[in-house]
């Protein structure tokens, strides 16, 4: 059993807002799968973003653009970019549409703050690391293994 769609879950509701409809995954892993499933469970439409066209739910960075934007208001970094050491690269989206209707969400805790959220936090956006989502779903996973 995977308890990382419900440390996601748990830790986004803390920030979400009736405005937060649709979603954008930055990447396509095993991590992006946890959140896809609680964007399920929230009842909030998400596409994935990748360097290659997966499917019809798949979108490719170079695509994103202001429009992208506006339609989408949450947007989670799935991926390894911008984990310690290497806190000087980002995902590549035009980070300048991120506005106070968005919530920015990185599964990375180490940094704090990534370059990720440090650009999205300059135009506004509500940000949101890993950390509470690691605990969450640790503690979910203690309780799985422990029968509670």
């Amino acid at each position: 059993c995977n308890s990382d769609f419900y440390g996601f879950k748990k830790s986004l509701k803390s920030v979400l807002q009736p405005n937060h409809k649709k979603a954008l995954i930055l990447g396509t892993g095993g991590a992006a799968k946890a959140v896809a499933y609680a964007f399920d469970l929230l009842g909030i439409h998400y596409k994935y973003v990748s360097r290659s066209i997966e499917n019809q739910n798949t979108i490719m960075y170079n695509s994103i653009n202001e429009t992208t934007f506006d339609n989408f208001q949450i947007i989670v970094n799935c991926t390894p970019l911008g984990t310690a050491p290497n806190n000087d690269i980002c995902p590549d989206i035009p980070y300048q549409y991120f506005s106070q209707n968005h919530i920015a969400f990185d599964l990375i805790y180490n940094p704090d703050e990534t370059l990720f959220l440090k650009k999205a936090k300059q135009g506004g956006a509500t940000v949101k690391n890993g950390y509470e989502m690691l605990v969450f779903q640790a503690e979910k996973a203690w309780k799985i293994w422990n029968n509670k």
